[in-house]
């Protein structure tokens, strides 16, 4: 499979290159004759969309929300258009709105930020831990006002924030909590999966995810009344049972297809029955053997981790050891015909927050970015994991050989050591 990458450093550009290496290892997504069948049999059918809760159309979506919750160990799943909805519905269904402040982690892909602008309220960043590469519990009190009413923490690659902390100062602070699950599907953490320990968790089905249909998006939660809420947000302000022309709040039209529910399905039997397996067993080898390379550090797990999404698989070098530098480094591995993602740039320094780009009639200037507020000196640990750090894209960890672990290794080993 070719693409193209592009290795930036700082937000700046470094170099963009046709990458071939990915045709040496699984291609994503994995596709095979259920997959085809699953959305033949939408066609065939002839009911192209779910119906509302009382009367169906389709089939696919609602067995598709038992399904997945059941795999989630959650009570309720609500399925969207995609994972950026998802934090919009959830965070509408919570009663963020206009002026809110919603404490979102600076390393992510831009829409856990552009959510919250897209219910009118401001996103503040929050650094990251050098360790798990994720939201660090330790600042978010720091960040707190009285205008703060709920905490997005991403977990990245589908590694767990450390979410007893977050939610203990969730609690003490009288906040919502939205867990960004876009990478972590199948992600566990002492004992429950990612997405059941803040009041609900976002999920993206989006083309490059470990569970895709091309696009979708899910929302999980455990309280009966909040289900509700999501579900009317998504679905025009319709409640379950009521009559369909009846609208009982403000609402949109954020509904996942058939199509895509039916791939979904045939997707979550594959990720059930052996890629989340093999996944996480491919993970802890090659961490294994790249923690061992002098310089070399991969994200870390929390105690209590039982399994990770590994939608990428990040890891940092050490530049004081390192001899090329980051885009060298992209450029070497895939020479090598080693598969390679770039890593998100921080959100601090995206133009749409660094020149204040949001949405009319909201005032931004309380934020902590904008301006010179972005200055990456003020967000130091992102900044230096984004620019000294690399990213394996996930169909690497779906090899079958051992074998090509030790030569992902020995690559990175020998870049390390200039040869």
């Amino acid at each position: 499979m070719l693409g193209i990458v592009q290795v930036h450093i700082n937000g700046d550009e470094i170099m963009a290159f046709e990458q071939d290496a990915r045709k040496n290892f699984p291609e994503w997504p994995q596709l095979d004759e259920d997959d085809y069948a699953a959305v033949k049999s939408v066609l065939d059918s002839g009911n192209l969309w779910c119906g509302a809760p009382a009367v169906h159309k389709g089939e696919n979506v609602w067995a598709f929300l038992e399904e997945f919750a059941e795999f989630c160990g959650a009570k309720h799943c609500i399925a969207v258009t995609n994972g950026t909805h998802a934090i919009e519905v959830a965070l509408m269904a919570l009663g963020v709105g206009l002026g809110d402040e919603v404490i979102v982690s600076d390393y992510t892909f831009v829409a856990s930020g552009s959510a919250v602008v897209g219910v009118n309220a401001v996103p503040i960043f929050c650094d990251i831990r050098p360790d798990t590469f994720n939201m660090d519990e330790s600042l978010i009190e720091s960040l707190i006002t009285d205008r703060t009413k709920a905490i997005v923490p991403v977990h990245l690659g589908g590694m767990p924030c450390d979410m007893e902390r977050i939610m203990e100062i969730a609690r003490e602070h009288d906040l919502a909590v939205v867990e960004d699950c876009a990478h972590s599907h199948g992600s566990r953490y002492k004992g429950k999966h990612l997405g059941n320990f803040g009041d609900c968790g976002t999920f993206s089905f989006q083309a490059s995810k470990v569970l895709t249909a091309g696009e979708g998006g899910a929302i999980m939660c455990n309280d009966d009344d909040l289900a509700e809420k999501i579900y009317s947000v998504s679905d025009c302000g319709r409640k379950k049972g009521e009559y369909f022309y009846d609208h009982f709040r403000y609402g949109s039209n954020y509904r996942l297809g058939e199509f895509q529910a039916a791939l979904l399905r045939s997707q979550l039997r594959k990720l059930k029955e052996w890629q989340n397996g093999l996944r996480n067993a491919n993970a802890d080898k090659l961490r294994t053997m790249l923690d061992e390379i002098d310089g070399i550090t991969c994200q870390s797990k929390l105690l209590g981790t039982e399994s990770v999404g590994q939608y990428v698989f990040p890891f940092k070098f050490d530049p004081a050891v390192s001899p090329v530098s980051k885009a060298l480094f992209y450029e070497k591995l895939n020479d090598a015909g080693i598969p390679t993602d770039d890593c998100y740039p921080p959100l601090h320094g995206l133009q749409c927050f660094k020149e204040m780009r949001g949405l009319k009639g909201i005032d931004y200037s309380k934020a902590n970015w904008g301006g010179k507020k972005s200055d990456d000196v003020n967000f130091p640990v992102v900044t230096s994991i984004f620019n000294h750090s690399v990213e394996f894209p996930q169909e690497l960890l779906l090899v079958r050989d051992e074998e090509d672990l030790a030569y992902i290794a020995k690559v990175v080993a020998g870049i390390m050591a200039g040869k």
